[in-house]
């Protein structure tokens, strides 16, 4: 019986980690989308100047939302330290530049300690690249 009951409370544990993972996700693709809006708003409206401000807000909130989730993907292939530097404090509604910014001085401090080869750090930078290209283009 004790045995069921550990099992029990260890599995509504991982389900807690798994939702709090899955808002952070959420999150992630609002704050990200919120700040990426503007950029992306006034780029299209100078290359669409034909279009409605209706159909511009569209189609800039469908690519930035799009964006993010690609971001994720993307993300996805970095180790898990790596992974939050990158998409928890945006999630917290942080600076995407700064988190950034952030996440290369960390990655760098350990190529500069050895505990990150050059060579690893530039496939994971690579690979995120190309998965996120591949993304929004799909």
């Amino acid at each position: 019986m004790k045995k069921r009951l550990l099992m029990l409370s260890l599995l509504l544990v991982g389900q807690q980690a798994i939702a709090l993972d899955s808002q952070d996700q959420q999150n992630y693709v609002k704050h990200y989308s919120e700040q990426m809006l503007p950029l992306v708003l006034k780029k299209l409206s100078s290359d669409r100047p034909e279009m409605t401000a209706k159909a511009l807000r569209s189609e800039a909130e469908n690519y930035v939302k799009k964006m993010a989730n690609c971001q994720l993907e993307g993300l996805g292939l970095f180790p898990e330290n790596y992974r939050e530097k990158a998409i928890l404090p945006v999630a917290q509604g942080q600076d995407i530049m700064a988190t950034t910014q952030a996440l290369n001085s960390l990655m760098k401090k350990d190529i500069e300690e050895g505990r990150l080869s050059k060579d690893k750090a530039a496939a994971w930078i690579q690979g995120a690249q190309q998965t996120v290209q591949i993304c929004v283009n799909s």
